[in-house]
């Protein structure tokens, strides 16, 4: 019977992306796994969302609020949540019909862990594959102190991805809104790593869209080159996320103390900045514990190479 089953929110926050929405909401209405809520926190939006939304009646629990940003959705969202665990969804990105069911079976299996996920695959507005699927290594069990001595360096999961137990998420809330308007998730799976164990699928159960307006990810997806702008923005992104990171930790009575010298995405955009030595940016590179050496030895090389593609820009 259902009522049997553990109660999973599904939580999705969106901001005018209608267009994209009803792909989201069917793909969770699809699932094998019968014991779901739908709870749609709608930021703000000034398209159509409203009247998406009002299309699928009490099958979805819609909040509306002032536009925030992510960590403001999620505080939103957090707190409404009925279900013992939470999985997050982007409103333009969908599920595969045996994702919920899966992840309740493996959180079963791994009653330690407060953050589980999986591998997502990339794909175009027309369905085709972009990539393989990522993020391509994947931790296990207790990687605190390796987050730690890397400058808080991980490939950390997309917000599609994530099931989260709720009893634990909520020790995090209120999420700092003015730092984390977008990125919110990556701070949750930070808090996540360094007060629980991890578990993870290598197999990918959503499908991520790009299309070119991600709010996160447009430009950022041509590995090859991105503006300069982007650059900065990814450095501030960083640092916000461990302010923000700090404070959050602070209510689990731990203080945070990371060096983002160490931090390896923060150093290779300083470098490619022309903010950071080569000397700096490589030891970050090869400190990263998550990488095989040989991988930290051609992402190194790459970096180089891509370095050049920033030399007239101002």
């Amino acid at each position: 019977m259902t009522t049997d089953l553990p109660l999973v929110t599904a939580l999705i926050n969106t901001y005018n992306y209608a267009r994209y929405l009803p792909f989201a909401i069917n793909s969770v209405l699809a699932q094998t796994y019968p014991n779901i809520e739908i709870v749609v926190v709608d930021d703000g939006s000034t398209d159509h969302t409203s009247s998406v939304l009002a299309q699928y009646g009490e099958r979805v629990r819609a909040i509306r609020t002032v536009n925030g940003g992510q960590g403001h959705a999620f505080n939103l969202g957090f707190t409404a949540a009925r279900g013992e665990l939470i999985m997050m969804l982007d409103a333009d990105d969908m599920w595969l019909p045996e994702k919920v069911e899966r992840m309740v079976e493996f959180a079963s299996e791994n009653p330690e862990a407060a953050l589980m996920y999986h591998r997502h695959q990339n794909v175009d507005e027309k369905g085709n594959e972009i990539g393989t699927p990522q993020p391509l290594p994947l931790i296990n069990g207790d990687y605190r102190n390796r987050f730690l001595r890397s400058g808080g360096t991980w490939w950390s999961p997309v917000t599609s991805v994530i099931a989260l137990r709720a009893d634990h998420v909520r020790k995090m809330l209120p999420l700092p809104t003015y730092a984390v308007r977008e990125g919110a998730d990556t701070v949750v799976t930070d808090c996540c790593v360094l007060t629980s164990k991890l578990a993870s699928i290598p197999d990918a159960l959503t499908l991520r869209l790009l299309h070119g307006s991600n709010l996160y990810a447009a430009g950022r997806d041509d590995m090859t080159y991105r503006t300069k702008a982007i650059r900065e923005a990814d450095v501030r992104r960083i640092e916000w996320r461990v302010f923000s990171l700090a404070q959050i930790m602070a209510r689990f009575g731990q203080k945070l103390e990371l060096d983002l010298e160490r931090n390896g995405w923060r150093m290779i955009n300083l470098y490619w900045l022309g903010r950071a030595s080569f000397l700096k940016m490589a030891r970050a590179c090869l400190l990263s514990p998550e990488h095989s050496i040989s991988w930290r030895w051609s992402r190194l090389k790459w970096v180089m190479a891509t370095k050049k593609l920033y030399a007239g820009e101002r």
